[in-house]
């Protein structure tokens, strides 16, 4: 065993040691003092893209699924649900976190299934967007403004028949409502003559109309995930010169919607009353995974730039995890499963940067 191997293989023990590997697969919440964002949730409602899907796509005609081996080769069971990793999502560990169970694909429920359940429903869609026509080019999609009217179904078929109108309104008062969205729209909408000011304008307008919409209907604390750097993932680092860094303009164009974001925010918690965001700096956990400089190649001892579905993978527009492909044999020495979503290890440090070390999540308070 070489040097570089060694390193890796000490690395991963004590990065397993220190984060209690073994509570990755558990179902219990994780040890905290004060509980984030005050907790007691009722419920968790989720509205976003692939990194929180748990298996919407499985019931869509579309290109993109994941309801197949090697996914979910590390979930309960080692069965591939739907969700794009591995295992668990972020939304699977931040229902773990709250101790509400883990949240079901909404159009994998039956009517009988939607009327008894009051913990909460996941409405994610893999490759769909804010905009209306982002991922229309593989398939059915459910977009932002559809998830929130399947919402609003749940809402009007459902949860009136298990509550009182006063009851009903408690209940969507004190649920959590997750939004992890966007990245979508720079992959199918964004190009080099795209004015990245512009471009960002339009999706935050339709992005906060439709929270908006979700006030009106009764939510009001928001867990807000924003955009990821997605010129540091494999499907673009596999393009880059050299090979491996990051596309710093595809970042910062994302960037200029996540700031947009996070003061939009800070002005909607005057403008709504009793209305709460916590804000989670998804963008900058996924950054600082690679190390000290976002584009120094390399800067981590885990595999920051290569998924590991497939297990060769030359960066191809077509190249990517399929029912039959080989994934490497340790997914914990990657940051990502296959060229678009990170692995369960990642997912889980994420929950430990998030609510343990508390440095990427953050309650917004007005200006």
């Amino acid at each position: 065993m070489d040097l570089h191997s060694c390193l890796n293989s000490y690395f991963l023990l004590l990065l397993l040691c220190l984060l209690n590997i073994t509570t990755i697969n558990s179902t219990k919440p994780l040890e905290q003092e004060t509980v984030l964002f005050g907790g007691n949730f009722p419920a968790f409602y989720v509205i976003g893209d692939s990194l929180v899907d748990s298996g919407n796509n499985n019931h869509l005609t579309t290109m993109v699924k994941s309801n197949f081996p090697p996914y979910g080769s590390d979930f309960e069971g080692g069965k591939a649900t739907g969700r794009f990793s591995n295992g668990k999502t972020i939304a699977d560990y931040i229902a773990i976190y709250y101790g509400l169970p883990l949240v079901p694909a909404y159009l994998g429920l039956s009517q009988e299934e939607k009327n008894s359940i009051s913990t909460g429903i996941n409405y994610a869609s893999a490759g769909c967007g804010i905009l209306p026509q982002t991922g229309r080019q593989i398939g059915t999609c459910l977009s932002l403004s559809v998830q929130v009217d399947m919402f609003q179904e749940t809402i009007t078929n459902n949860l009136k028949k298990n509550f009182k109108k006063s009851e009903l309104r408690e209940h969507l008062a004190e649920s959590l409502f997750m939004i992890a969205i966007g990245v979508n729209d720079y992959t199918f909408l964004f190009n080099e003559t795209t004015d990245a000011n512009e471009f960002a304008n339009k999706l935050l307008h339709d992005y906060l109309l439709q929270i908006e919409r979700l006030h009106k209907l009764g939510a009001r604390k928001f867990f807000i995930n924003n955009i990821k750097p997605l010129g540091c993932y494999p499907n673009v680092v596999a393009k880059t010169v050299p090979r491996g860094s990051c596309n710093d303009a595809l970042n910062f164009a994302v960037s200029i919607f996540n700031t947009k974001l996070r003061k939009s925010l800070s002005r909607m918690t005057q403008k709504f009353i009793k209305t709460s965001f916590l804000y989670s700096d998804y963008y900058n956990y996924m950054l600082g995974l690679r190390g000290p400089s976002s584009n120094q190649v390399g800067s981590s001892l885990l595999n920051v730039t290569s998924p590991c579905c497939p297990n060769v993978y030359d960066g191809g527009q077509l190249t990517s995890c399929k029912p039959g492909s080989i994934a490497c044999k340790a997914p914990d020495t990657h940051i990502f499963f296959d060229p678009f979503h990170p692995t369960q290890l990642a997912n889980y440090m994420y929950a430990i940067a998030c609510f343990h070390e508390r440095s990427i999540c953050h309650v917004i308070l007005e200006d």
